[in-house]
């Protein structure tokens, strides 16, 4: 798609990789950075998050309304001071980069808990402030794998939305049952109408349901998962793609979505689920051995699909 057609982009990334030990000054600068987009106008959502968990590579994903208020928050002075800010704790030896995305980051190998909170009428400067102490504090709790912050949508809808991510539910956990956020909680409650919260255990819960108390973890449900999604995706780049190429870049995209989310769901994840379940969910007797066979089974079977579309393709 030529450049001159691409919609104007309404979400900026900035990719940035941290010096070691500067957890605790991000940490701050998150909540800083946070307030300050959410205030600015035609604000939508922010989302901070990690490569991974301990990852010195981070993503923030800034989102507006249209393209005027992204050009506004782009010049704006706050946002120019906080980007300022990051310098000294950036890595000197890697570029710092900032371009326009129309896509989200969430790294699946965590656990989120999801708040959705009404404020009082009158009361957003306060829920604003009260949101920068609270992101402040849970950054520096062990595991911390980012926020996404999402304002209300519409007026028919008047709830924020936060996702607060960690490495594992015990980290989790020890957020959630912190004293910190218990007498954070208090300090906003008279300003809030309600407020809920729930979590999101497994990013695959549908293909992967739990036996036991738990799943399988969740890296090794996004290593099957890509397993049966590339070679599905490489047919539709040979096969479909040249069908649609007289379509709108959206209709083509949405169909063959479609498609791929069809067939990954049914029957080709029950059946990759059903032949490396030995891997998934491993005997503890023999736990060592199959996790070791398991993955040098789903490295090779990496390498074969590679070999199979670079010689056909």
């Amino acid at each position: 798609m030529n450049d001159s057609n691409r919609p104007p982009a309404t979400a900026l990334t900035t990719n940035i990789t941290l010096r070691p030990d500067m957890g605790p000054p991000f940490a701050a600068w998150q909540a800083k950075f946070t307030h300050a987009a959410a205030q600015a106008q035609g604000f939508l959502a922010l989302d901070i998050a990690p490569a991974f968990a301990g990852s010195a590579d981070w993503r923030i994903i800034q989102r507006f309304r249209s393209p005027e208020a992204l050009r506004a928050w782009q010049d704006a002075p706050q946002r120019a001071q906080l980007i300022a800010d990051l310098a000294p704790m950036r890595d000197p030896h890697v570029t710092a980069t900032a371009h326009d995305t129309l896509h989200s980051f969430d790294p699946l190998s965590c656990v989120t808990e999801v708040i959705t909170t009404v404020v009082e009428p009158g009361k957003e400067i306060i829920f604003r402030t009260w949101a920068e102490t609270i992101q402040s504090s849970q950054s520096s709790f062990p595991g911390y794998m980012g926020t996404l912050v999402q304002a209300p949508v519409s007026e028919a809808s008047q709830y924020w939305t936060t996702l607060v991510r960690f490495s594992s539910p015990d980290e989790l956990d020890a957020w959630l049952g912190s004293s910190e956020r218990k007498q954070l909680l208090q300090r906003v409650e008279p300003h809030v109408a309600s407020w809920k919260s729930y979590r999101m255990p497994s990013p695959f819960a549908g293909w992967f349901p739990a036996a036991g108390d738990k799943p399988p973890p969740a890296w090794k449900q996004t290593a099957l998962v890509l397993l049966v999604l590339f070679p599905v995706v490489m047919l539709e780049i040979r096969f479909l793609s040249p069908l649609l190429a007289g379509q709108h870049v959206a209709i083509a995209t949405f169909i063959g979505n479609a498609i791929s989310v069809s067939l990954v769901s049914w029957p080709l994840m029950k059946i990759a689920v059903a032949a490396m379940g030995w891997w998934l969910r491993p005997s503890p007797a023999r736990r060592s051995q199959l996790e070791a066979l398991g993955a040098c089974t789903m490295l090779a079977l990496y390498l074969i699909e590679l070999a199979v579309f670079m010689l056909a393709f």
